[in-house]
């Protein structure tokens, strides 16, 4: 099963990163981020699994391949999580639009609430998504630690992606966009968002195809 970030093409992902540039003004060309890689977990551990050499015992290499592994899972979690969580951000994006299109103040009062509702909702996936998704990008992330046999250590960072300040910095509408100098702080901040969200899944996707890579043996042993 492939990850859930790479069904997109390259070019829908740099438009995605992106989607507000025309109202917030911009006239530059937004930062370009690689595209992210497309990486199949299931196919790339059967296939290490299968060019395992010989030359090892079975209890040998199951020791070695078990933290890869472990952090495989991690890393996929992770990315399932981030998914939706740049569901919730395209969501806000919208909302944020139409109360930047709206003149009524009370329109735009319900449209706060639908804002911050899914702000909450992005809280709750970076809090309560599957365990292993959490280390990466909960409020108490930590680094993943990966052995790969030996004294050879791989780390994977972790990037917190909840709305706190340290994380993807979205703040409630505390004025209800009545003002629409917050809707323009806002829809700065979800623009900054979308690009943390696609800077962290671009990141995990590398250090899965690095793991997997070590699995099949195609890098050097250090």
């Amino acid at each position: 099963m492939a990850f859930a970030l790479s069904k997109k093409s390259a070019s829908d992902a740099s438009e995605k990163r992106s989607p507000l540039a025309g109202w917030l003004g911009r006239r530059d060309e937004p930062e370009e981020l690689d595209p992210l890689p497309e990486v199949n977990v299931v196919a790339g551990l059967n296939r290490a699994l299968r060019n395992t050499g010989n030359s090892e015992s079975k209890q040998e290499r199951l020791k070695r391949e078990d933290p890869v592994r472990n952090a495989l899972a991690t890393i996929e979690a992770a990315l399932y999580a981030i998914d939706k969580i740049r569901d919730n951000l395209e969501q806000a994006c919208e909302i944020a639009i139409s109360a930047k299109l709206n003149e009524d103040v009370g329109g735009r009062a319900l449209l706060a609430e639908r804002f911050d509702d899914i702000r909450l909702q992005i809280n709750d996936i970076a809090e309560n998504a599957d365990p292993r998704a959490i280390q990466l990008i909960g409020k108490a992330n930590r680094h993943l630690d990966v052995s790969l046999g030996g004294k050879a250590r791989y780390s994977v960072s972790a990037m917190r992606l909840d709305t706190s300040e340290r994380g993807l910095n979205l703040t409630p509408p505390r004025q209800a966009f009545e003002a629409d100098e917050e809707i323009e702080t806002t829809l700065e901040q979800l623009d900054n968002a979308l690009m943390r969200a696609d800077r962290a899944a671009a990141n995990y996707c590398r250090d899965a195809q690095y793991l997997i890579a070590r699995m099949k043996g195609d890098l050097a042993e250090d």
